[in-house]
């Protein structure tokens, strides 16, 4: 009875357990990220900071206004929220694809009941089962790292997402802020042009000028007043821009702040090295390329014969030689799928080739960026001189 199946567990685990600890062969390749040559500085020879940089950037240009619009962002923002749950799923999915590495247990009962001329029979039974897949190739662990890759994947994609939502929030409030201060100097501009006007009409009076003066100084004017129209709109195209940011309707924004109330910070970036560490859309693509990998392995695993334990067929034959009966008539070998695990393998290996070209471009495009924003601030800085200088000579021209 009880004691006969006791007996029986652990003869069963004793030659079980011990196979399942043995079953180490994985036929997973060794991960090596895409080897890409990067420079050794950039272009601008900017110095490198000694510490690390400040997660939390934008409190540097010491806009209050600015900080609370970016908290805003980060907490309502529609994108956000929806890679949040994103990351949700990943997570789950990774834990459905470890699954296989535990036994599978299930329930199953039967009831029935007739009437016969003694009364009702009932007849009930039940059945409870244990299987397991010995995994025997590295299938299913690769299956557990590729969900957990990909679940990482989906949580760098949330961050460097989330990167893109910030720096969008920044340069829509600094384009409006620009919009803004632009339409004051067209304000200006236009009130100078009307008294230009005034003074250009007074001398075609005293016959000082010719009516073509006159002409071309109205139609500046009405040049004016067709950009402060343009002005116009552009401040609102803005607003509604921010607002979708911030996650709300498109409505107006106000603010006090002005250009001359913000702070320009300094830029030190660091060796073009460390954006292989510090970009998270990189780091996305690199848990895509692990997860890729895997599924390399998975594919190999697939030529190879599979290995289904049932802990009942086990018990029914609790000796070694009828356990290994058992196990033998589980033991599944795949012969002939018409092409379909070739074309399993091929594919797998396309894709992770594919990936690693991604992650080389999406490395070079980063180098881009940052070359380009240090480009655009050197020049950006000399035509600010250049400009300064033009007004101090329109101020001259205009008294």
């Amino acid at each position: 009875g009880i004691g006969g199946g006791v007996n029986s567990l652990k003869t069963v685990y004793a030659f079980y357990l011990p196979l399942m600890l043995l079953t180490g062969c994985n036929l997973v390749p060794l991960f090596e990220a895409p080897r890409v040559d990067t420079p050794s500085g950039w272009r601008e020879n900017a110095p490198n900071p000694a510490g690390e940089i400040d997660p939390r950037w934008w409190l540097a240009f010491g806009s209050g206004e600015l900080n609370q619009l970016i908290e805003q962002a980060l907490r309502y923002n529609n994108d956000l929220a929806a890679a949040a749950q994103r990351v949700e799923q990943a997570r789950a999915q990774a834990k459905i694809a470890g699954a296989d590495l535990w036994p599978a247990a299930a329930m199953t009962g039967d009831y029935a009941g007739t009437h016969n001329n003694l009364g009702e029979v009932q007849k009930k039974s039940g059945q409870f089962t244990v299987a397991y897949e010995v995994d025997l190739w590295g299938a299913n662990r690769a299956r557990r790292d590729a969900g957990a890759a990909r679940a990482l994947s989906e949580v760098f994609a949330r961050d460097a997402l989330k990167l893109v939502v910030m720096a969008d929030v920044g340069q829509a409030y600094f384009n409006l802020l620009a919009v803004r201060q632009r339409k004051r100097i067209a304000d200006t501009f236009l009130l100078n042009a009307t008294e230009v006007l005034a003074v250009v009409e007074a001398r075609f009076q005293a016959g000082a000028v010719s009516a073509v003066d006159v002409a071309q100084q109205q139609a500046e004017v009405a040049g004016a007043r067709a950009n402060l129209d343009l002005l116009i709109q552009q401040r609102i195209l803005a607003e509604n821009t921010l607002s979708i940011l911030l996650g709300q309707a498109p409505q107006a924004i106000d603010n006090a702040v002005q250009f001359a109330d913000i702070a320009l910070p300094g830029i030190q970036p660091q060796q073009p090295a460390t954006l292989l560490q510090r970009r998270p859309d990189l780091r996305r693509i690199e848990m895509q390329l692990q997860a890729a990998n895997a599924e390399v392995g998975i594919a190999l695993a697939a030529f190879y014969p599979k290995l289904r334990l049932n802990l009942d067929t086990l018990l029914a034959n609790p000796q070694p030689a009828g356990m290994a009966i058992s196990m033998a008539a589980n033991l599944a070998q795949p012969l002939f799928q018409g092409g379909r695990l070739e074309g399993g393998l091929a594919d797998a290996r396309a894709r992770n080739a594919e990936l690693a070209e991604i992650y080389r471009q999406a490395l070079l495009t980063a180098l881009k960026e940052v070359e380009d924003a240090a480009a655009i601030r050197g020049n950006s800085q000399r035509r600010m001189q250049a400009l300064a200088e033009a007004v101090d000579k329109a101020a001259a021209a205009y008294r």
